[in-house]
């Protein structure tokens, strides 16, 4: 095992395959785009790439140096806090995206779009 951190291809290449699973999870949770530039959300994908990687970490303990260990550690922890606050993220971004449909829905059509008082007057005049 070495001092230095990710020295050796071998290294490299695990600490790469972990990076593909990683970014697998973020595009399933909607963190980041897809290769279409979408972001979409697949909790199961999601889930399956965070279960793997804490695999990888489970299968490598006591086989890579301390660094990578809490690398590793790090990793698996910040995914399984990223998952468990997607429902939170999804809710949110469908809030988002209703206020700005009725906000379009304003321009496009503002005799069907939701209007609110804006003064007293205008509403002790209706009467």
């Amino acid at each position: 095992m070495t001092t230095e951190f990710l020295a050796s291809e071998e290294s490299q290449q695990f600490f790469g395959l972990v990076q593909m699973l990683q970014r697998s999870a973020l595009v399933a949770l909607g963190k980041i785009p897809d290769h279409e530039g979408q972001h979409t959300v697949n909790i199961a994908e999601a889930k399956a790439a965070i279960d793997l990687i804490a695999v990888l970490q489970k299968r490598t303990e006591g086989n890579i140096d301390e660094i990578e260990t809490n690398l590793l550690r790090g990793i698996v922890t910040e995914m399984r806090m990223a998952f468990v606050q997607a429902p939170k993220d999804i809710a949110n971004k469908e809030a988002e995206e209703k206020d700005a449909e009725e906000l379009k829905k304003t321009f496009t059509e503002p005799s069907e779009a939701p209007a609110e008082v804006l003064t007293e007057e205008q509403n002790s005049e209706e009467e």
